[in-house]
């Protein structure tokens, strides 16, 4: 596999079923929706102010229509349609001899779509509903899903009714994307000796082998139990719903020490939520804060240096409140503290959710631009990850498509060539990959 390989090491492939909707709600801040209709309401008579409410509803009415849209497909439906998407005549990102991005052609496409432990442990009833008790979502759909949908994006061939459900997918033509799931794990959900099953059996094979995870794509035979190693290609874990990376009692402490011990021996990386917003099912503000803080990991990483540790949406300006950003750039700075720690060889952060626009590369340039040794910005520019937050990011301005979060890092000139390629598909490959393939 020498061939260029574009990663898209941060999205994922979830429906509707999989996710808690009350989480869902607070994500996409529907709430907040409701709220501009209820003003609406209130300046019915001053219609300037009545338009431009109207016009900022729509706005999110329609971004929220077009999530849906994608997420109301089954998986495998959702896999081709994202192919179809970069295939798309008007602007076609992918051609028969690859994928076009930043001046370079890559011949396959990695995509790591992230499951999220949305098991019920950690999550409120809602005391204002009559089925207000939450209910359950076991990873293991998930698990079945995706995999279902891997294999039917993978034996997908040319067909009329292929033809006429994605228009761009040309017949005998092969599919772009090698699928690689990491699995959503919140030690909290189990205890000891069920982790301890769990991981072996995910992950007793596990070498860090491109070529062994590539021989087992479209192999799922529909029973779980029949799933071992080498079909997960890390474990992703999320905060906000209720995963502490270091826990304060000593029982859920000694189960995330198995875990990061377990990664480290095997070589299996985390991609860990590096945000404090995003899907939240913990009971308190104060344990979401506590959960998500960028201490955490340092106290993770004191310990277990050789982790392979991706902290995703890398930020550039978090904010104190609402909508003030923190002048002090705090959370920012803890996380280059870690990236730049000389002991933390194998820790990486994407930038999923966050380049919606050219203007988050102008802030990533001065980011970089802004250390002061050139050792500094060489670790840096080596640790950055391209990651897409595909779904999610439908509900970002601007971006309508997946094609658009693509042809934006495409188009940017804030990178350099060389810097690109690293961003997609030479840092990627090694936080991915133990081994070179």
């Amino acid at each position: 596999m020498t061939e260029d390989t574009f990663y898209d090491i941060h999205m994922h492939a979830f429906n509707l079923s999989h996710p808690y909707f009350r989480a869902f709600i607070k994500r996409f801040k529907i709430d907040w929706l409701l709220v501009g209709v209820a003003i609406v309401s209130v300046f019915t008579l001053v219609p300037g102010i009545r338009q431009m409410i109207l016009s900022f509803v729509d706005r999110i009415l329609r971004r929220i229509r077009n999530l849906l849209s994608v997420m109301e497909n089954d998986i495998g439906s959702f896999f081709l349609l994202t192919e179809n998407c970069i295939r798309e005549k008007e602007n076609p990102l992918l051609t028969n001899d690859g994928l076009h991005i930043g001046g370079k052609t890559y011949a396959r496409v990695v995509l790591t779509p992230l499951m999220m432990d949305f098991g019920r442990k950690g999550v409120e009833e809602d005391p204002d509903v009559h089925y207000g008790k939450p209910s359950e979502k076991p990873i293991v759909e998930q698990v079945t899903d995706v995999f279902n949908a891997i294999k039917k994006y993978k034996k997908a061939t040319s067909s009329a009714e292929l033809s006429e459900k994605y228009p761009f997918l040309e017949r005998d033509t092969s599919r772009i994307f090698e699928i690689y799931p990491f699995l959503g794990l919140n030690t909290k959900n189990y205890d000891m000796p069920r982790l301890k099953k769990m991981l072996d059996k995910y992950f007793d094979e596990y070498e860090g082998s491109r070529k062994d995870l590539s021989e087992n794509i479209g192999q799922f035979d529909g029973d779980i139990e029949d799933l071992g190693s080498n079909f997960f290609a890390g474990i992703k874990v999320y905060p906000p719903l209720g995963f502490d990376p270091w826990p304060d009692d000593k029982e859920n402490l000694d189960k995330v020490k198995y875990l990061y011990s377990y990664c480290c021996k095997k070589g299996v990386p985390i991609t860990a939520h590096g945000s404090e917003s995003g899907f939240v099912a913990v009971k308190s503000k104060r344990d979401l804060k506590k959960f998500t803080s960028i201490a955490k990991w340092t106290q993770v990483l004191r310990q277990y240096p050789e982790l392979r540790l991706n902290l995703a949406h890398f930020p550039m300006q978090e904010k104190i409140l609402w909508m003030f950003p923190d002048p002090r750039h705090r959370r920012l700075k803890a996380i280059l503290a870690i990236v730049l720690d000389r002991k933390n060889k194998n820790v990486y952060v994407d930038f999923s959710n966050r380049a919606v626009s050219d203007k988050y590369f102008k802030l990533l340039r001065k980011v970089i631009d802004g250390l002061t040794g050139e050792e500094d910005k060489t670790i840096l520019k080596s640790r950055i990850l391209f990651g897409s937050d595909y779904t999610v990011n439908l509900m970002a301005k601007g971006i309508e498509s997946y094609n658009k979060y693509l042809d934006i890092f495409s188009q940017t000139e804030c990178l350099k060539p060389e810097e690109k390629h690293s961003f997609c598909c030479t840092n990627p490959g090694q936080f991915l990959f133990s081994q070179d393939e």
